[in-house]
């Protein structure tokens, strides 16, 4: 557990414990807190009054972010992708539980969130990053977390135009695998970019009390880049239908070019077993029967029909 305060004389610093603290004497009190127990939980519930359904869903890991309104106090769902560079068809994701009331912040999560410990540890005594209001904080805290997102989104674009280099390079099918693991990746990191979107247009727009009005442009800075993040992750999936474009097309060339090979060797073996039909019918009268060097003069033609099947395949591009 680990504690910011503000008091009301305006001074600022970090303690152990809630002991002997009362909210009422907190200009700004900021409660961190990972997985924490049931009587951890239960303390937590009676000194901030949070709700018993916030509380509980507080419990379990939300794949969806979203901000739900309470009596007292707001409490706002932020999800935090890890893993960058794991190729995996889905996003491994922190999630972040803040209960937001009008002198307080109270952030849970489940794992350990590099973000919040930044965002903590340089709450000092600068007033231009908390601002003397929660909300402010868990402003920092969604601020750093978008600007983590950039790299993510940039390392899965590189990794598809890699997938379609090479898939032009050589004109091969690819690894289709790959090339889904990476579809299913961006459609999970999308889901996440349009729920934070929504998430932060909800805290921006909706006139709630935790939220002061000096907040809102910076709020809505978060915003843009969210939907910039978004048009950023729809131009991966159109980069991914034309990958799986061109990987359809490739195996459909590799196929044709396969076909036609096999189309030229049998054209090869038509004139010798035209041949070998003819001459191995059970007629009794077949004058080449009697030559002496009838054999000689099958194979003679044989190889000379192929041969010359052979230059006109050559060139008409049939091999």
């Amino acid at each position: 557990m680990k504690i910011f305060l503000i008091d009301r004389a305006g001074e600022a610093r970090k303690v152990d414990s809630l002991e002997g603290v009362t909210l009422e004497d907190c200009e700004l009190l900021w409660l961190d807190t990972l997985n924490p127990g049931d009587e951890e939980r239960r303390s937590i519930q009676e000194y901030f009054g949070i709700h018993p359904l916030a509380m509980e869903i507080s419990r379990k890991k939300e794949e969806a972010p979203r901000v739900q309104e309470f009596d007292g106090h707001t409490l706002v769902i932020w999800n935090f992708p890890h893993g960058g560079k794991a190729a995996v068809d889905t996003l491994d994701t922190a999630c972040l539980y803040a209960f937001m009331g009008d002198n307080y912040l109270v952030t849970m999560h489940l794992e350990a969130i590099p973000e919040v410990n930044t965002v903590f540890e340089e709450l000092k005594e600068s007033a231009q990053l908390h601002h003397r209001n929660p909300a402010f904080i868990l402003y920092a805290i969604m601020n750093l977390a978008v600007e983590d997102l950039f790299p993510l989104v940039e390392e899965l674009e590189e990794s598809i135009e890699a997938y379609m280099e090479d898939l032009l390079s050589d004109q091969r099918g690819g690894d289709l695998g790959a090339l889904m693991d990476l579809k299913h990746r961006n459609m999970a990191l999308r889901r996440m970019v349009f729920g934070l979107r929504d998430v932060v247009m909800r805290l921006a727009s909706h006139g709630l009390s935790v939220v002061p009005d000096e907040l809102v442009v910076y709020l809505m800075d978060v915003y843009e880049r969210l939907s910039r993040l978004s048009m950023e992750v729809d131009n991966n999936s159109d980069l991914i239908s034309s990958s799986l474009d061109i990987h359809l097309s490739a195996v459909s060339n590799r196929l044709n070019v396969t076909m036609k090979r096999l189309t030229a060797i049998a054209t090869f073996f038509m004139p010798a077993t035209f041949l070998a039909g003819i001459y191995g019918m059970n007629f009794a009268h077949i004058p080449e029967y009697h030559w002496y060097y009838g054999y000689l003069y099958f194979w003679i033609a044989l190889v000379v029909i192929t041969a010359v099947m052979a230059v006109i395949a050559k060139r008409q591009n049939w091999l």
